[in-house]
């Protein structure tokens, strides 16, 4: 519960951040994962794009970013040491994510990295975009929201999860971006924010060998 109400004080923070400028452009993972990783272990990737918006394909950036920071990206799960899952969630705009169920909300909410594998990662579900909306009408930004920021906005959800397999341990978070620009499409605007979601998905894979090097 706690971890769900911080993710809704998230959002509200990015949306109120970007009342004075006409572009937005923010990028923030739910949560730290506490992996312990090393230099050249080996990471199977697995994702998936359980959107409305099937042209979005992060899996090439997030393998990439794997190997910038001196992973080994493998072809199967049983030679990996980590086994990564992503899921693009949701790619479009704020106000239709606001009106689906279990969309916007993080691993508390439930239902993350939906799809992989035929089963979500926790058990519950949420009307979590009606949460949100009612933490911002208690708020008194209801009114100002819908008509400034929600309908002009594109929100891309993606969620994922780490098995490190020595230590027979799961850990799932998501990251969300949210972009507007004039005259941004949905899918101008989820390409855009894949290089930074990939960045910071790979940033969850702390090199440990080398932290406790220095």
């Amino acid at each position: 519960m706690k971890s769900f109400v911080a993710i809704m004080v998230a959002f509200l923070g990015l949306l109120l951040a970007g009342c004075s400028t006409p572009n937005i452009y923010d990028v923030k993972t739910e949560k730290t994962l506490p992996l312990e990783t090393r230099r050249n272990d080996k990471v199977f990737v697995d994702v998936r794009n359980t959107s409305s918006l099937q042209q979005v394909d992060i899996g090439p950036q997030v393998r990439s970013a794997l190997e910038a920071r001196g992973y080994r990206v493998v072809g199967t799960p049983d030679e990996a040491d980590e086994i990564l899952r992503v899921n693009v969630r949701y790619s479009g705009l704020m106000e239709e994510a606001m009106k689906t169920e279990n969309v916007v909300g993080g691993a508390a909410a439930g239902g993350v990295v939906g799809g992989l594998g035929g089963a979500a990662i926790g058990g519950r579900h949420s009307t979590a975009g009606g949460a949100l909306i009612g933490l911002l009408a208690g708020a008194g930004l209801g009114y100002w929201l819908e008509k400034r920021d929600i309908k002009n906005t594109f929100i891309t959800i993606v969620d994922f999860q780490v098995t490190q397999k020595q230590a027979d341990k799961t850990y799932d978070t998501n990251v969300y971006a949210r972009v507007r620009e004039h005259d941004l499409t949905a899918e101008a605007a989820a390409q855009k924010a894949m290089p930074d979601i990939a960045a910071q998905i790979a940033g969850q894979f702390t090199n440990w060998s080398a932290v406790n090097a220095k």
